[in-house]
């Protein structure tokens, strides 16, 4: 997933991105965060994002239960298998295949850790996504080892029993193959290639042994580099 070694800005819009499930509404409260003064390491910055991103997950009215309905509805309804990527409104920079199957993956799973209440998406996207050490997250979130402990195990569970019995990548027998799913995806405006990204064609084809692993094989966001410098 993340590079711990990468840029604090990537860091800081993948950090709102998968909280918020909107890619432009991170780009947004990035903007607001680095407006705000806070400069330098990730730490810093994160404390001004989290306060931003929590107040727009405060106002959401959807439960665990119908984001995942919603995921279900909007994917695994119908497969579609045959690729119709001639006249598209598709810019001509994102529609190369690995491209569309990674912007997909990556898409599908933020839109599945948005099914986790606030605590526990902000936990495995610290933990997980971001590859911060547990007792940098403990801390950050204000909770103790063992309270921690019960967050990780919940949201773990939580993602494993929805996604191990669907994603393909964890059992190749599972209904949800990406390359067969991506036309469907297109056609319901599902699959997220926004301007201000730099695309990626790294799609991690295949199984992986369980969830940390997927995860840690998917490529992660990465801003553009005129959008990064602008916010520099």
């Amino acid at each position: 997933m993340t590079d711990p070694a990468s840029d604090p800005l990537d860091r800081l819009y993948a950090y709102a991105a998968w909280m918020l499930g909107d890619r432009q509404l991170a780009l947004d409260a990035v903007r607001s965060a680095v407006a705000s003064g806070s400069a330098g390491p990730l730490a810093p910055r994160l404390a001004a994002l989290r306060t931003a991103v929590f107040a727009h997950a405060a106002v959401r009215k959807s439960t665990p239960a119908s984001v995942r309905e919603r995921l279900d509805d909007t994917l695994r309804l119908g497969t579609s298998v045959a690729l119709r990527l001639g006249p598209t409104a598709l810019r001509s920079g994102v529609r190369r295949l690995p491209v569309l199957l990674t912007s997909f993956m990556q898409s599908c799973l933020i839109a599945a850790v948005q099914s986790l209440p606030p605590t526990q998406r902000e936990a495995f996207v610290l933990l997980v996504v971001l590859g911060l050490p547990e007792p940098e997250v403990i801390t950050l979130q204000g909770d103790t080892p063992r309270g921690f402990s019960s967050v990780k195990t919940r949201m773990l569970q939580s993602l494993e029993g929805y996604l191990e019995p669907r994603c393909g990548h964890l059992h190749p027998q599972n209904p949800c193959q990406c390359p067969n799913r991506l036309q469907l995806a297109l056609d319901q405006c599902f699959v997220q290639l926004p301007e201000h990204e730099e695309p990626s064609d790294a799609y991690p084809s295949g199984s992986f042994a369980g969830l940390r692993e997927m995860f840690a094989a998917l490529p992660p966001l990465r801003l553009a580099a005129t959008v990064r410098a602008g916010l520099a």
